[in-house]
């Protein structure tokens, strides 16, 4: 089984290699989406681990999804990134992508209040 870090503490890799070493496991590591691509390319990846520090890591996530579905994703994050997407899923909303121009801004506006109608 091939197993890739992404983002993972550089002070567990050692621990995780001999882990690995011991249950006949390969482990690769990369903390940058262009490198995490590269191994996903060469190597035949079973499981990822993926520690989400910031929430632009997601962009993984959704290459994962996209490309590869039949890899199992594991992901360690703080407890509020949970709390975020449950709150997510479970409210009524409208996404309004950033930057946009105030003109932008009066036309989500004028589209919500007329579907409220």
């Amino acid at each position: 089984m091939n197993i890739l870090f992404i983002n993972s503490d550089a002070s567990t890799h050692e621990e995780l290699n001999e882990f690995s070493l011991d249950n006949n496991l390969t482990n690769y590591y990369s903390n940058r989406l262009e490198n995490s691509i590269i191994i996903l390319n060469e190597h035949p990846i079973t499981t990822v681990v993926l520690k989400m520090n910031k929430l632009s890591d997601v962009s993984i996530l959704k290459y994962l999804n996209d490309y590869y579905k039949n890899i199992k994703v594991l992901i360690s994050a703080p407890k509020y990134f949970k709390e975020v997407l449950t709150i997510f899923s479970q409210v009524s909303y409208e996404y309004i992508g950033s930057p946009m121009g105030l003109s932008e801004l009066k036309s989500q506006l004028m589209d919500s209040a007329i579907s409220l109608e």
